[in-house]
């Protein structure tokens, strides 16, 4: 909320301090050799055609209407972006568009009550916010009915603004596309025209995940909620990975936020560093520390300017994806699981609507690969907090199954695991904590184990000369899965797995 308005603010919302909206949960989580794309743009203006490129300005002050660049009659908002990722449409894995907006209501007027500036419209506007035109490469305009993650117009939150956030999985449309490339079209996204407390702000964005086997195997995975942050931190914790035990880690993080004014310079963007044990301000050429969410669409240090309208200020929306400074691996670490991000705002609010993590990972999730799927996607959406994920259970690639339709049992997800074959040791389930490709590694962690009271042992899988450390191994998998449980409580055996092993 800006200055002018806060003291009024404060009176008619005591839990301004406080984060409201939906908590992010994992929406898609997949494990590949491969690369992503991001795309999107901005859908409100103070012009339907011409880009806005003034940074001095504050968004509230501005009447704002719909972009509208494809002289379509049957639209009546349209933005435009270009994607090029050279490469075919069967390599496509994953394809996500996301929209959102301030949407309070259709059209607001702005007049001066008393010396102070007073926003007013008829608190009315259409439910149906989830359904969009979507336009690819060589195409015509498709219908797209999204799920609605966050909608704060059926709830008593965020009552200045009203925004909402959608969804649509559009990965079978892109695998199916003659063109992959080129330029992609978004319309009829709803949002408030005219003006609004704390400016009207709108846009979309496409993320894509696709093969690549020249690169190394990463980690994807994306978030779905909607959160503001105002004055208190936010903290969004990565996990359910495993980084490679040598070698510099590559790691980039993806972000989608409304009303982040260019004028106002409190917002910051943190990742903890390991090595220091505090947060670590971000920041490119384009987005200061102190100025992180300022209505730009930027990849790393350059602005994206490949779209229509160009704008350098979106009003209010951005977008960004961000290779994380990782000098001699202070942030994330060889044999990493876990980082944190904090956002933070002093006084320019906003509102975080869509994360991505990616990072290098282990290539033990990809070994096997002549034998089995190159790619893992996890659904986490039947997992219990007492029952650890279906990760743990597929994290080496030797074991790997592809999701099943209808959900298994736990035990039936062990016992249907696909059997390795080790010689010289004895049939059974093994409970796996860690595997190495260095020798040197294998035997610190050994010694660790051991120092811990635990009976750890080791075997070379001759396949891949590899070190696999296990804690015990029965026939019977319901000593291992309870095994497992049992341990799973201490910090350093959060990501052990079981293998089936000469069946």
């Amino acid at each position: 909320m800006k200055p002018t308005f806060l003291f009024l603010f404060l009176l008619i919302s005591p839990c301004l301090f406080s984060q409201e909206g939906l908590p992010f949960g994992v929406n898609q989580q997949l494990y590949l050799k491969g690369q992503s794309a991001l795309i999107g743009n901005h859908i409100l203006s103070t012009d339907a055609k011409k880009p806005f490129n003034e940074p001095n300005v504050i968004n509230d002050v501005l009447k704002l209407e719909y972009i509208d660049v494809d002289d379509d009659a049957n639209t009546f908002s349209s933005s435009e972006a270009n994607l090029n990722i050279s490469k075919t449409g069967s390599s496509i894995k994953y394809a996500a568009l996301y929209w959102s907006a301030v949407y309070k209501y259709d059209k607001g007027i702005r007049k001066e009550l008393n010396e102070q500036l007073v926003y007013r419209g008829n608190d009315k506007r259409s439910e149906d916010v989830n359904t969009v035109l979507f336009k690819m490469p060589q195409g015509s305009y498709l219908p797209i009915t999204g799920k609605v993650v966050f909608d704060s117009f059926q709830t008593k939150l965020f009552e200045d603004s009203k925004p909402y956030v959608c969804y649509a999985d559009v990965t079978t449309l892109l695998q199916n596309s003659n063109a992959v490339d080129g330029i992609y079209t978004v319309a009829n996204i709803k949002a408030t025209e005219g003006y609004v407390s704390g400016g009207a702000a709108g846009g979309w964005l496409l993320y894509v995940v696709y093969e690549d086997e020249n690169v190394l195997p990463k980690y994807f995975t994306t978030y779905n909620g909607f959160v503001e942050v105002n004055k208190k931190p936010v903290d969004i914790r990565f996990k359910d990975f495993k980084t490679n035990e040598v070698g510099t880690i590559e790691t980039s993080l993806l972000l989608a936020a409304l009303e982040g004014d260019q004028k106002y310079k409190t917002d910051i963007c943190a990742i903890f560093n390991t090595k220091t044990n505090v947060f670590q301000l971000l920041s490119t050429k384009h987005r200061p520390e102190k100025n992180f969410f300022n209505s730009t669409i930027t990849f790393d240090d350059e602005l994206y300017m490949d779209r229509n309208p160009n704008s350098t200020n979106t009003l209010g929306f951005d977008l960004l994806k961000l290779k994380i400074p990782n000098a001699d691996n202070a942030i994330i670490s060889n044999n990493s699981s876990e980082t944190t991000i904090q956002l933070t705002t002093k006084a320019d609010r906003f509102y975080l609507f869509f994360v991505a993590f990616e990072t290098e990972i282990s290539p033990i999730y990809l070994e096997g690969k002549t034998d089995v799927e190159s790619i893992l996607v996890v659904n986490t959406t039947d997992t219990t907090d007492d029952e650890p994920s279906a990760l743990v259970e597929t994290e080496v690639k030797e074991e790997m199954v592809k999701p099943k339709a209808k959900p298994k049992s736990h035990l039936e997800k062990i016992t249907s695991l696909k059997s390795i074959k080790i010689p010289d040791i004895p049939k059974g389930y093994y409970l796996v904590t860690n595997v190495y490709s260095v020798e040197e590694n294998a035997r610190k962690w050994l010694t660790f184990l051991k120092d811990k009271g635990h009976d750890a042992k080791s075997y070379i899988n001759p396949k891949n000369g590899w070190h696999y450390i296990y804690l015990k191994n029965d026939e019977d998998p319901n000593a291992i899965i309870a095994k497992r449980k049992e341990l799973s409580k201490l910090d350093y055996f959060k990501d052990i797995w079981i293998l089936k092993i000469n069946f």
